[in-house]
């Protein structure tokens, strides 16, 4: 066994290999005028253009959607207020943070699109230079995103509210009751 395999060992080493060399043409036919490096960058460079671009896009959406859906809340809300003031119930306190939240959703949306023109028309060819734009921009945006947190925030107090209104409190326990509990 040890002869057989040194016999091989000795064999593998000893026998020339065979190499074949293949010339550069393949590489070049590829791509002749635009090396890998060139082709990478401009790669980058149209994501950074696009980059703002889309950023604005979602953002747009995204406060169009907070925008309508909590409009469309505030409408419901406010149906079911009318209906209770025609019942005779005070909705005087509701109907005030009602229409707090609403003048904030109108800022919110306001702010929100001065948010989505601040990322438009940010230069992708100057994306260094405009740091401070940039900066400004998404200070907007977090603050669209506040305006929106807070009429929410405002919604649920008057929702709160809206129960006390709707439900009214429990009736004190009658005697039958009473009696069996002493």
């Amino acid at each position: 066994m040890k002869k057989s395999f040194l016999f091989a060992l000795t064999a593998i080493l000893l026998v020339p290999t065979v190499v074949f060399a293949q010339s550069d043409e393949n590489v070049t036919k590829r791509r002749p005028d635009r090396p890998a490096a060139i082709e990478i960058q401009e790669i980058r460079d149209t994501q950074r253009a696009n980059v703002a671009e889309l950023h604005a896009t979602r953002l747009e959406k995204r406060f169009k959607f907070y925008y309508s859906r909590l409009n469309n809340i505030m409408m419901r809300f406010q149906t079911r207020l009318d209906l209770l003031s025609k019942g005779g119930k005070s909705t005087a306190t509701s109907q005030t943070q009602l229409n707090s939240a609403k003048a904030k959703l109108e800022d919110a949306k306001l702010k929100g699109e001065a948010t989505v023109k601040a990322f438009r028309e940010i230069d992708p060819a100057k994306l260094s230079v405009q740091k401070t734009e940039i900066l400004a921009a998404t200070s907007l945006a977090t603050e669209a995103r506040k305006l929106f947190q807070d009429v929410l925030d405002l919604l649920k107090l008057a929702l709160k509210e809206l129960k006390t209104i709707s439900k009214p409190a429990l009736p004190a326990a009658s005697s039958a009751v009473q009696n069996t509990l002493e």
